[in-house]
């Protein structure tokens, strides 16, 4: 970790009054920002020996924005993309995902993670929260290696179902090993943290979803979640409760701000309702919902002030992890959905991507924006590419015309994750040719056919 300048550039600040410094600098000492302003109050003399960051004269300045926050996404499904394109949701889960993550080893685990991570810092990503990980502890390694901020989940279903018997767990042991986890992680480590996780409302009792919405309320702990995901989950809840996923969990008090709910893609707008009311974080993971999920409410759910995040989700229905492309979606879906060219506009989808994910993780005071004192999750973009050109707008040119390739330099709470494009904590030829190996390995292991 060292000390950083960044001059003559152009900084997103993101915070609440929208502050953009046309020609700025930011300094980093450590892990924070020691300071930031216009670049004609900057006194050199007060950094010496500070590594500068600026952008070659007669270019456009370097963008710098606070580091993109992912609050869903299965990185231990990364060797697993490829696996299940173009099937059914049933030969997605029970013949290929499902066996797939039952063969997944902890060096496996590890190795996904690690790929999935430097897709994520490639594309501008500082922090991530895990959806539903095999193997926790080889993620948490993960992290801690590649100098990424994350949080880790274990994937928690405690009924009986068409599921590989090495995912199956009772309501005890799920309730052991998921209180096991945040002992291990929660509030010991800088980067890594820890929290609950129940997969989905198919295979979890409701004495588990009472248990873990009090943890989470004595413990101030997050609780992941797949909800109202699909048609068929919307029916199997109403035919075992009488009532839709949302409303069935606000019956038995779940809906709380430390819920973290994934996809809400088949609610009314009373459910949007109950879900502003009780402070819930609405994940949006655009991609994956249009391959096997549909349209989320969006542009009604910010209307209402409920502050949406975004993730990538998982990488057999997404295949890809760069959460630019999930901007890029993002951005454009919502206008055909509400027949509106201006729902869900670049101002709000960066938002959601830096502030809001903050926001979801409970973690707005240490990042999000950029302001002195918070921590240094920067990303620098070079907007001299051809994707970025011309730029007229730069939200709009950041959203709807960039993709990962004017992502720069990347720093996580000050370490130097990337640099001119080059991953600097991770081997990246060693990672791609080792997540080739295991890919293939794991899928002979577990007797996939494609």
């Amino acid at each position: 970790m060292g000390n950083y300048l960044i001059t003559n550039s152009k900084i997103m600040t993101m915070n609440e009054a929208g502050d953009v410094l046309e020609n700025g600098y930011i300094a980093i000492k450590d892990s924070r920002i020691q300071a930031i302003g216009p670049m004609d109050t900057l006194e050199r003399q007060m950094y010496p020996g500070y590594k500068e960051f600026t952008a070659p004269p007669y270019a456009k300045p370097y963008v710098v924005l606070p580091g993109f926050i992912q609050t869903h996404i299965h990185t231990t499904q990364a060797l697993g993309r490829g696996l299940a394109d173009d099937v059914d949701l049933i030969v997605w889960t029970r013949k290929r995902i499902w066996p797939y993550e039952a063969a997944l080893t902890p060096d496996d685990a590890y190795i996904s993670a690690m790929l999935g991570i430097a897709e994520m810092i490639k594309s501008g990503t500082t922090m991530f929260c895990e959806a539903s990980g095999e193997h926790p502890d080889s993620i948490a390694q993960a992290v801690l290696d590649s100098g990424i901020s994350g949080t880790v989940c274990l994937s928690t279903m405690d009924l009986p179902g068409e599921i590989p018997e090495a995912l199956r767990m009772t309501t005890h042991e799920a309730i052991e090993r998921n209180l096991a986890l945040i002992e291990r992680w929660h509030g010991t480590e800088e980067r890594v943290d820890g929290c609950l996780n129940i997969l989905n409302l198919f295979l979890s009792s409701e004495t588990l979803w009472k248990e873990f919405t009090k943890l989470s309320k004595e413990r101030n702990l997050l609780l992941q979640s797949h909800v109202a995901e699909s048609k068929s989950e919307v029916e199997f809840v109403k035919e075992k409760t009488g009532l839709t996923p949302v409303r069935y969990l606000d019956s038995i008090g779940a809906l709380t701000p430390n819920l973290l709910a994934a996809h809400l893609v088949f609610i009314d707008d009373k459910e949007i309702d109950l879900l502003h009311r009780n402070g819930v974080n609405v994940m949006h993971l655009p991609a994956a919902e249009l391959r096997i999920a549909g349209f989320a409410p969006i542009a009604k759910e910010l209307e209402k002030g409920i502050p949406v995040s975004l993730g990538t989700n998982s990488p057999p229905c997404n295949n890809r992890m760069s959460i630019m492309d999930d901007m890029w979606l993002a951005g454009l879906m919502h206008k055909a959905v509400n027949d509106d060219p201006a729902a869900v506009p670049a101002k709000a989808v960066l938002r959601m991507a830096t502030i809001n994910g903050a926001k979801a993780l409970k973690r707005e005071h240490q990042t999000g924006t950029l302001e002195v004192g918070k921590l240094a999750d920067i990303t620098i973009m070079d907007m001299n590419k051809v994707c970025a050109t011309p730029t007229h707008d730069l939200e709009s040119t950041i959203v709807y015309q960039a993709t990962s390739e004017v992502v720069d330099t990347v720093f996580a709470r000050g370490e130097l994750l990337m640099e001119h494009g080059r991953l600097t904590t991770i081997d990246e030829g060693w990672i791609i040719r080792e997540a080739e190996r295991r890919a293939h390995s794991i899928v002979k292991r577990a007797g996939i056919k494609l």
